[in-house]
């Protein structure tokens, strides 16, 4: 049995994530979790998947500047030494910052963690028992190859589906078109995105638009999408074993 950890940033991100996760890997969505993760405040959101005996724990440290005070009040590095954690994965947004910034950012929270953008690391940990053992890291900065967030993502996804490239084309241009005088803001990239994956699920499902994101995010067929396969293709090792070497 093995017990998996991925830190993101938010809700949004889980709902995708686990999404993906339950339609594309064939995990299942889990009740509770076996490391005793809960919320802490209102920032915090917790869910758990399982497929077999593994189980991965989604958190969602409630945005980009807060892992560090996720690790902290939960009690994150301590969990890893007292705790079987075989794997942990961060995911975050790129913005736009650098991805060497963005790695440190990371590194600079996980105390005493090695971790690496886009392979996964090993780490030797002595337990609170003085016995090795070993833990696996990954870190996924999505989009990698430009500037973003997770919106970026979304609208790229969407552009790959088939039945729904016409209508993100559409709502694209409709934006675009909003930002010279109408709405100034949108001349920010990370609000332009937000509002285009805000109009396209309005507009594709008027009759639920006042419904929670989640309840559009389950309305796609996200499999379908060729750029959102790439980029998460690193889940596919979560709930595998992985090579983990704890000899000197």
């Amino acid at each position: 049995m093995m017990t998996e950890v991925m830190l993101v940033e938010g809700v949004t991100d889980i709902q995708l994530i686990s999404y993906y996760l339950q339609n594309v890997y064939g995990w299942k969505y889990e009740k509770n979790n076996n490391l005793g993760i809960v919320p802490l405040d209102e920032h915090d959101h917790i869910e758990s998947l399982s497929k077999g005996e593994n189980q991965l724990v989604l958190c969602g440290v409630g945005g980009n500047g807060r892992f560090a005070h996720f690790v902290e009040q939960h009690r994150i590095s301590s969990m890893i030494v007292e705790r079987d954690i075989t794997s942990l994965m961060v995911v975050t947004d790129r913005d736009e910052d650098s991805i060497g910034k963005v790695a440190r950012r990371i590194r600079g929270s996980l105390e005493g963690i090695t971790i690496q953008v886009g392979d996964w690391a090993e780490n030797k940990i002595t337990d609170s028992f003085g016995q090795e053992k070993c833990m696996n890291t990954y870190l996924l900065i999505i989009p990698a190859e430009k500037a973003g967030a997770l919106e970026n993502v979304i609208i790229d996804a969407l552009k790959d589906i088939p039945e729904e490239t016409a209508l993100i084309e559409e709502v694209i241009q409709f934006i675009e078109s909003l930002k010279a005088e109408i709405v100034p803001e949108l001349v920010q990239t990370n609000k332009a995105d937000k509002a285009k994956v805000g109009t396209f699920f309005s507009v594709r499902d008027p009759k639920n638009a006042m419904r929670s994101f989640g309840a559009f995010i389950a309305k796609i067929d996200w499999a379908k999408s060729e750029s959102l396969k790439d980029l998460f293709l690193p889940f596919k090792s979560l709930g595998e074993e992985k090579e983990c070497n704890t000899q000197a």
